[in-house]
């Protein structure tokens, strides 16, 4: 027969365990946290010097480079309807478009090519 101090005892046992558990998670999530607002301020631009500011513009430069390319070869799987075709003037204006639009998109996109470059030159800073 089971007494009740046994079954007290490993009730709070239990309960004990559970509760260093969470505390457990809890340190984690916080040592989470902190590492995430690491991670997230190492790029921000208004916390960083005037080096590595104009570094990581011209990484975002590159990686728009990249993302430009990669806009201009898939634009090319489109077939042109020969009705709308707007010439040489719809070309240069297409283009260009594409630029902003890569420039646009390594700004304000996670790509990870402009992270990588930077994290890579600026040890060399």
């Amino acid at each position: 027969m089971v007494s009740i101090d046994n079954v007290l005892n490993n009730a709070v046992s239990d309960r004990v365990k559970s509760a260093e558990q969470t505390l457990n998670r809890l340190n984690v999530n916080d040592r989470f946290e902190t590492e995430l607002k690491k991670a997230v301020n190492k790029y921000d631009t208004s916390k960083m010097d005037n080096t590595h500011k104009k570094l990581w513009d011209a990484c975002v430069e590159v990686e728009s480079l990249f993302v430009a390319k990669m806009l201009k070869e898939m634009r090319k799987t489109v077939p042109k309807n020969e009705w709308l075709h707007g010439g040489h003037a719809e070309e240069i204006f297409e283009d260009m478009l594409y630029d902003e639009y890569a420039h646009n998109m390594s700004k304000n996109y996670n790509f990870g090519m402009a992270r990588l470059l930077y994290d890579e030159m600026s040890r060399k800073i």
